[in-house]
């Protein structure tokens, strides 16, 4: 098995998915779900991602789909697919697992149901209300404010 089999076997979805949650949960093992476009890797990413991972023992990151991004940001985003953006996040040592959120965040969130959801300052303030479903549950929202600076920011840099 190479490399990249390794990171392909974090990203998860249908049925896949599921399995995976629910075993945590057999487990008892906090599960904290990380929700983004993740488009370009930057040292705040790192942060984020060390920030959410400290708030469970399982990292799920959600990954937002290109026809989403594409609607919010423009035609000429994500820099990088979906499947490019769930793999550099699936190599981060501390993410559990990646899902490409194709169902939406709400179904993300309720298929996971972590103990806290996590976002960044600079997500849409529809994306930041849609994390308050996990309140359902008795689930935290928490938000990173910690970033240096958003995607936006370092792409009009190389503008």
């Amino acid at each position: 098995m190479d490399k990249k089999d390794i990171l392909s076997k974090k990203i998860l979805g249908g049925v896949a998915y599921d399995r995976m949650v629910a075993f945590w949960n057999f487990k008892s093992r906090s599960v904290v779900a990380l929700y983004g476009t993740f488009d370009v890797f930057h040292p705040s990413v790192f942060e984020f991602i060390s920030f959410a991972a400290e708030m469970g023992q399982e990292l799920v990151v959600g990954v937002k789909p290109d026809a989403d991004v594409k609607r919010e940001k423009g035609e000429e985003f994500p820099v990088y697919t979906q499947g490019q953006r769930a793999a550099m996040v699936s190599a981060h040592q501390l993410v559990s697992a990646v899902h490409i959120c194709d169902e939406g965040i709400d179904e993300f969130l309720r298929r996971t149901k972590p103990s806290v959801a996590v976002c960044c300052a600079h997500t849409s303030d529809a994306d930041k209300k849609a994390l308050e479903v996990v309140k359902e549950w008795n689930g935290r929202v928490k938000i990173f404010t910690d970033s240096t600076a958003g995607n936006d920011d370092i792409i009009t840099k190389y503008k």
